[in-house]
């Protein structure tokens, strides 16, 4: 079974080091986003991860973006490309911030070989985001094949 496992790491390793003072003594944070799926068939899908790195007062810090390119949309591939790679790891690095969007495009490229709505239901992708503090967030969302998704999240630090 193939599989896929980003390990996002926005910002540098999870430890009381790394964590550094607002001007209010409150410590700003630095997080690190995982975004797993188990699903066989993922190779049709063309990911993108974007983190948006925000001041106290909103204001954009940072921007960067990664994105785990398989073919261009409407290929309609009948199987993976003979030079997939299961494990498509992404990484991206940014300084601290008070509060982090997150989000992930998941883009078809070839759709099911299946029309049969029964047998291509949606598969999970789970988005994980862990600071200093632990885990913030830990949510599995379902991926609908035939359209893909557009997941936004925004965590405060």
């Amino acid at each position: 079974m193939q599989s896929f496992c980003a390990k996002v790491a926005i910002f540098a390793e999870n430890s009381a080091e790394n964590q550094s003072e607002k001007g209010d003594g409150e410590l700003m944070s630095r997080y690190k986003i995982s975004v797993s799926s188990n699903f066989k068939e993922l190779w049709r899908y063309n990911i993108t991860l974007v983190g948006e790195l925000c001041s106290a007062d909103g204001e954009r810090i940072e921007y960067k973006s990664k994105e785990s390119f398989v073919a261009p949309v409407g290929s309609n591939l009948q199987n993976a490309p003979a030079d997939y790679v299961a494990k498509r790891d992404l990484s991206l690095e940014s300084s601290e911030g008070d509060s982090l969007n997150v989000l992930v495009y998941v883009v078809p490229h070839t759709l099911p070989k299946s029309d049969d709505i029964y047998t291509t239901k949606p598969f999970p992708l789970v988005v994980k985001v862990e600071n200093e503090s632990g885990v913030v967030l830990n949510q599995s969302f379902e991926i609908n094949q035939w359209s893909g998704d557009n997941i936004t999240l925004r965590v405060e630090s």
